[in-house]
């Protein structure tokens, strides 16, 4: 067999390997070809496994010719992509090239990485219509070698030029040009954690000297598409044609021009900061007309990418004009807008309709209210919106996450028109009302669909909810009477039925069959419980008037009375999904009601509280027992919603954490009586364990309630009787098989929960040398002995958490008296922690997929305990060399263990990880530095890389403590 014949056989081999790989039949058979093709292609990589070349039958590389170097691997590789005819082959070839170049890079001479790029450059001039895939991976392969070749050469940075030769040439070449472009732009603009200053040095140079050069080719063959400038020969070459020129064009706009996150640029926040030497390009009078006139002429997908490109021009910084250009640009953009509502041009395509709420939400986000409402045909244009916003309104079941930018473009127009001039805002004040009606009546006409399934329930969407509510409000507070109308007729008459439904039911004209009838009602008023509270809530302490504050107070007044009614048939009325909406929303209120109303920074005088006394409810206090009756009333009969729960302690931590709230909290009979009775046996759903997250923030709160006022030790021993019985009991087992039984783990799950919720609230020296005394040296064995028991357990995270809150110096509640031992016993007991539960990590192997979770996860919190307790600064470390004492030797020794078996790869790929680390590296070098003097060595190169890897990172916190 000769040589041709050989290599002719290996290529067939070689082919069939990567289609195996690519497209195996079972992952056994995909991962015998990865190993095969590995050993034929090494990559000399520290990320792969060792290379064994010709141990598998296989020679080295397809000319029998042993690898020495990522060169010669990489020389292969062109050898492969130049004779295969196989897509699959030729996507192997061009990314193992690309990871050649990435990690070796230094290895190849500027001449060889030159020869590669030029060869790229001919093999794509070549090969045009190659597969997407392919074409693809090497456009990605060109981009990274123009990247990382920046500064070595200007070769490098002839990108423009060499591409436009592409763009000039045939349709094929030009889909090419425009693809790798495209990609090159997107690879600039991306930023990996390390050698960050060279990549945006890199991203800069780039961005002064090319990417203008390359939006503006985008647009020279935008405008060719549009005047028929281009032979296409089939429907397939003008799709892709328009959508890598569009996809080129949004790739331009979305860089990141300053040097702020690549994310910030492209999302719906902030401006697009196209720098000065694009003016003219911006300003060009034929470029937005071209813009529009391509939406117009698209049809879908391209349409919606062309009004995605809109949406990022809309948002370029309005200091790039002069005042006479921008006023042109606005209206031109206004103008197109105008056409587009008018014509409803591609707007009954669905992402055309979202992008183009995106359009409206970022143009009024960019241009300031007073330059939109000056210019001519603005009453026309603002009608024209509202319009097409209430239409949205009422449709909104098919456009559910569009609807939040039109309440973005509306919230912002009504915010800046409050503090308008008299008389320029009367056009708004007419369309005020008429949003707000149609707002709240979309959504209470459609609860009947959503109960049946035919759409998703926007309830159901926690943060959307709030946001759009909170938007919402800015609407509906602009002209409030007109908003608490359109409440109001809608509010009465479901009050009414469920009135009636009510007196029905007492008098066993209707049962509990009637559920779909009670879910409906609830759901409906759900709705108006959240957009009321979204309207109280919505409050601006001095600039609300006292009109305003009186609609408040009678919007109070209807759900209060619908409290009182709801609470009246709570017994024979079973549980659905309509009442734990109600609930929800209830407690929605309460939280929106206490930040404009309740606490310190809420007008004593307020006027909401006039309108509350004709039903009773005289001030705060009286208010206040209301919304602590209901917390208590869903903490004994809610334990199986976690969402009540949740809610219910969140909204109860929130008001015993004001200054004065607090205070009347402490006064009421309710919470006396919480007090006294916090356990199991009077609140359930401290025994269920998706409750487990609750239960902290409930005894956070009974925290706050119980030391708010002075002199509190005997209500401190009446309050914790119930856990020194548990932890009594708890302290009598005398072994570790003891210390396994699932009862036993429960209750010590359960326990340390409490302890450190309500260790958490403890702000104060005082208070928390009353815990301190209780709990030390009494029951500190006891989380021994549970760590030891449960060390390969998440029970054990929960204890570590509990004692690092126990250790942690917040506002300076640790700092012991001069002459007290306590900081020097404290840390000792520290040691032991760590060591207990290092002793037991540090061999651990894993057994699951996820490492953070199973061994990474107790580390970071050790790391941060001995954080905690280095800057905590109430230690006298000297103490212990000087008497000998090994508990920081042991501490540092551990935590230097603990350290090593973590790869420094897996530091930097779990943020919590990384941040903890880099806090205890910190500390410890400023406080401990005497101790590398006796640092094993690999612990000492351990921690010099870490210094240098985390001034190349990112994340900006970490190179700040690594410097």
């Amino acid at each position: 067999m000769n040589e041709t014949q050989n290599q002719n056989q290996n290529l067939l081999y070689l082919e069939s390997l990567c289609q195996e790989l690519y497209s195996p039949k079972s992952q056994e058979q995909r991962a015998k070809a990865e190993k095969l093709l590995d050993n034929a292609f090494p990559t000399f990589s520290e990320t792969l496994s060792p290379r064994t070349n010709g141990s598998n039958g296989l020679p080295s590389n397809p000319l029998g010719v042993k690898i020495q170097s990522p060169t010669e691997s990489s020389m292969y590789c062109q050898w492969l992509l130049e004779n295969s005819t196989s897509p699959y082959a030729q996507l192997f070839a061009s990314a193992r090239l690309k990871s050649l170049v990435l990690d070796h890079y230094s290895m190849f001479t500027t001449k060889q990485k030159l020869e590669l790029r030029s060869f790229l450059f001919n093999y794509l001039a070549v090969h045009p219509d190659y597969q997407p895939f392919v074409l693809s991976s090497l456009a990605q392969l060109i981009a990274t070698i123009t990247k990382v070749g920046w500064f070595e050469d200007d070769e490098f940075k002839n990108i423009t030029n060499e591409l436009s030769k592409f763009i000039q040439s045939t349709v094929d070449h030009r889909i090419v040009g425009l693809q790798v472009l495209s990609t090159v732009v997107a690879e600039m603009n991306q930023q990996s954690p390390r050698n960050m200053a060279r990549q945006r040095k890199t991203a800069i140079g780039f961005r002064d000297s090319e990417l203008l050069d390359i939006f503006r080719l985008g647009l020279v063959v935008l405008r060719q598409i549009l005047n028929g400038e281009m032979a296409f020969t089939n429907d397939n070459q003008e799709r892709r044609v328009k959508e890598y020129c569009l996809i080129l064009l949004r790739n331009c706009l979305a860089f990141d021009f300053i040097g702020t996150t690549p994310d910030e640029s492209g999302e719906d926040v902030g401006s697009i900061q196209v720098t000065s030497s694009w003016r003219s390009t911006i300003e060009d009078q034929t470029f937005l007309q071209t813009m529009f006139e391509a939406y117009k002429r698209f049809q879908p997908p391209h349409s919606s990418q062309v009004m995605e490109v809109l949406v990022q021009i809309s948002s370029i910084r309005r200091s790039l004009f002069n005042e006479e250009e921008r006023s042109k640009f606005l209206h031109a953009l206004m103008q197109g807008i105008n056409e587009i509502i008018i014509g409803s041009i591609g707007l009954s395509d669905l992402d055309n309709y979202h992008e183009f709420c995106r359009l409206l939400s970022r143009f009024r986000s960019t241009y300031q209210w007073s330059e939109i409402t000056e210019k001519s045909g603005y009453s026309d244009w603002i009608d024209l919106v509202a319009d097409f916003t209430i239409k949205g309104f009422n449709s909104w079941q098919f456009v559910p996450n569009s609807i939040q930018y039109l309440l973005t473009f509306w919230s912002k127009m009504y915010s800046s028109a409050g503090s308008s001039r008299p008389g320029s805002t009367n056009k708004l004040d007419i369309i005020s009302s008429k949003l707000t009606g149609a707002y709240i009546s979309s959504k209470i006409q459609s609860v009947e669909q959503i109960l049946n399934g035919s759409i998703d329930d926007p309830l159901e969407n926690e943060d959307a909810l709030m946001d759009d509510l909170e938007m919402f409000a800015n609407i509906a507070r602009y002209k409030y009477d007109e908003s608490q109308k359109s409440i109001n007729s809608i509010f009465q008459p479901i009050f009414n039925q469920y009135k009636e439904l009510y007196t029905q039911m007492n008098a066993g004209i209707v049962n509990n069959s009637y559920t779909q009838f009670f879910d409906t009602i609830e759901t409906k008023f759900a709705w108006l419980m959240y957009m009321i509270g979204g309207m109280v809530g919505g409050r601006q302490t001095y600039i609300s008037t006292e009109d305003q504050d009186l609609i408040d107070g009678e919007l109070t007044c209807q759900i209060l009375q619908l409290m009182d009614m709801n609470e009246q048939w709570n017994a024979p009325r079973t549980s659905g999904s309509g009442y734990e909406k109600f609930e929800l929303a209830l407690i929605y209120f309460f939280q929106q009601f206490r930040k404009s109303y309740i606490g310190e920074s809420a007008q004593r005088v307020s006027k909401v509280y006039s309108k509350l006394s004709d039903i009773g409810y005289n001030d705060q206090s009286m208010l206040l027992n209301a919304i602590i009756q209901r917390i208590a009333k869903n903490l004994e009969g809610w334990s199986h919603s976690s969402k009540i729960i949740q809610r219910s302690v969140t909204l109860f931590n929130d008001l015993a954490g004001g200054y004065s709230s607090v205070r009347l909290l402490r006064k009421l009979d309710i919470v006396q009586y919480i007090l006294r009775n916090h356990t199991i046996k009077n609140f359930p759903f401290l025994d269920t364990t998706n409750n487990l997250r609750s239960r902290m923030v409930y005894y956070s709160a009974l925290s706050r309630v119980l030391f708010a006022e002075d002199n509190v030790e005997r209500d401190f021993e009446n309050f914790v009787k119930p856990w020194d019985i548990t932890l009594t009991e708890l302290g009598a087992l005398n072994s570790l098989d003891a210390f396994r039984q699932p009862a036993v783990k429960a209750t010590i799950s359960g326990i340390f929960r409490d302890l450190r919720g309500f260790l958490s609230a403890i702000q104060n020296r005082k208070n928390f040398l009353v815990f301190f005394e209780w709990f030390y040296p009494q029951y500190i064995p006891i989380l021994y002995y549970a760590l030891e028991a449960w060390e390969n357990d998440p029970l054990a995270i929960a204890i570590l958490k509990f004692f690092l809150e126990f250790v942690n110096n917040r506002s300076q509640r640790l700092n012991f008296d001069i002459s007290s031992p306590n900081g020097i016993l404290l840390f000792r007991e520290t040691s032991k922690v760590i060591s207990t539960y290092g002793r037991q990590i540090i061999g651990r192997p894993f057994n699951s997929q996820d490492k953070y979770a199973e061994k990474y996860k107790g580390i970071s919190i050790c790391f941060s305990i001995l954080t905690k307790s280095f800057a905590g600064r109430y230690v006298n470390f000297g103490v212990f060399e000087l008497y000998g004492d090994k508990a920081l030797e042991v501490a540092l020794n551990t935590s230097f263990e603990m350290m090593l078996c973590v790869p420094f790869d897996d530091i930097l790929m779990y943020p919590k990880l990384s941040r903890t680390f880099y806090d205890w590296l910190d500390t410890f070098t400023n406080e401990h530095m005497m101790a590398l003097s006796t640092m094993n060595s690999n612990a000492f190169l351990y921690i010099m890389r870490a210094l240098a890897e985390g001034i190349q990172q990112f994340d900006i916190l970490l190179h700040i403590i690594a410097d």
